[in-house]
């Protein structure tokens, strides 16, 4: 039997937009709802990690998520960061 390591990432999802063009995003409690959903569907694989993963905003609209959102300013530019839920599993 080969036992692999995998990942699956939990993001927030865009609840609503704007007629401005901003984006409502859900928040980090209910990223994790989604992520223990999929972990009690799963619960024949071996959860090894999870953790919670800050990442820049790849979103093609770049307004910011409205909760769990890091914002930093550099040099006049604002870098928008979000959290994801990241679990490491074998399977």
């Amino acid at each position: 039997m080969i036992n692999e390591i995998n990942y699956i990432d939990f993001e927030p999802k865009a609840l609503e937009k704007s007629f401005w063009g901003s984006t409502t995003y859900e928040n980090l409690e209910a990223v994790l709802s989604r992520a223990n959903e999929w972990v009690r569907k799963n619960y024949n694989k071996e959860i090894v990690n999870v953790e919670t993963v800050v990442l820049p905003n790849i979103y093609k609209n770049k307004q910011a998520f409205t909760d769990g959102t890091i914002q930093y300013y550099t040099g006049g530019h604002t870098v928008s960061n979000f959290q994801i839920i990241r679990i490491w599993y074998k399977g």
